[in-house]
């Protein structure tokens, strides 16, 4: 049984501090550990020490807190000793930290051998070899190197030049996430913008695609010249849809798609982003097409 439950980092000023969730039903720990931490922290030294480098042996680590819960029960100062890093310390022409970027997406071996290994270098241990045509989760990259995670929960790192990653489904989330960040933000006629105090439809649509790196034409008619035409029955989250509100054909309306018949739009006038259900027959009715700008 693993010492923690998870890990994950957060900025911190130039680098980042490595926040640890323990295991309290682990056999490194008991009630007399968590009580007097400060004390027993040795106990942990070295498997912290092991954990950071393995996981994050290129990124530029403050310190390490950790966690019992929501319960900070240790902050320490971390410094680094791991080649990749300690050279960036010392010399102009070894390769500069690079930060670590969180995914939630799938990749395939694109190499007939890839070596997992315990930390994003060459010089980290192999822990498994993956075949080609083998796909795998990955939950991380820095510089060349992905994080991946196996179907036993294992995780290690593989060279980015040999898996095929699908980053679509990052896009969309990110389409998604920001879209109901937004909800509740007032229709304003031409809005383009927060800072102009909100969105008419198609500016809604053309600033949440801007933050997944697209960039759409200024309004719905257009828009709906962009990507590709999906059909109704193929509707998947993160297609925009058009509507006519006269039902004569002529697009004057778009929203996101969301997934179960709902999507995201800035409506009208008095009116604010919402999420409409448009299984209803008033949407059926005035439905014109759906592009997929995602693929």
């Amino acid at each position: 049984m693993d010492w923690y439950k998870e890990y994950r980092i957060v900025k911190d000023g130039d680098g980042y501090t490595v926040e640890i969730d323990l295991n309290k039903d682990s056999a490194e720990f008991s009630d007399e550990l968590i009580t007097n931490f400060k004390e027993n922290l040795l106990q942990l030294d070295d498997k912290i020490y092991k954990l950071v480098e393995e996981k994050f042996g290129d990124i530029k680590v403050n310190s390490v807190k950790l966690m019992v819960g929501s319960l900070i029960v240790a902050s320490v100062p971390f410094v680094a000793t791991s080649t990749a890093y300690a050279a960036e310390t010392t010399t102009q022409t070894t390769t500069q930290a690079t930060s670590f970027t969180t995914l939630n997406t799938t990749g395939v071996v694109t190499a007939n051998q890839l070596n997992m290994r315990s930390g994003p270098a060459t010089t980290y241990s192999i822990l498994h070899v993956l075949w080609l045509g083998n796909k795998v989760k990955v939950i991380g990259r820095t510089g060349d190197w992905y994080q991946i995670q196996l179907s036993d929960g294992s995780t290690g790192w593989v060279s980015k030049a040999y898996l095929q990653v699908d980053l679509s489904q990052q896009k969309i989330d990110t389409v998604i996430n920001t879209a109901k960040s937004l909800i509740g933000t007032p229709y304003v006629w031409g809005g383009e913008s927060i800072q102009e105090g909100g969105f008419d439809c198609s500016g809604f649509t053309q600033y949440v695609f801007s933050k997944a790196g697209y960039s759409l034409n200024r309004i719905s008619i257009d828009q709906a010249k962009q990507g590709t035409s999906v059909t109704w029955a193929n509707l998947k989250p993160g297609d925009l849809v058009f509507y006519a509100f006269q039902g004569d054909g002529v697009i004057n309306h778009v929203g996101i798609y969301i997934g179960n018949g709902s999507m995201i739009h800035s409506p009208k006038t008095g009116d604010s982003v919402k999420t409409t259900d448009i299984t209803t027959s008033y949407w059926q009715t005035r439905f014109v097409t759906a592009r997929r700008i995602i693929s």
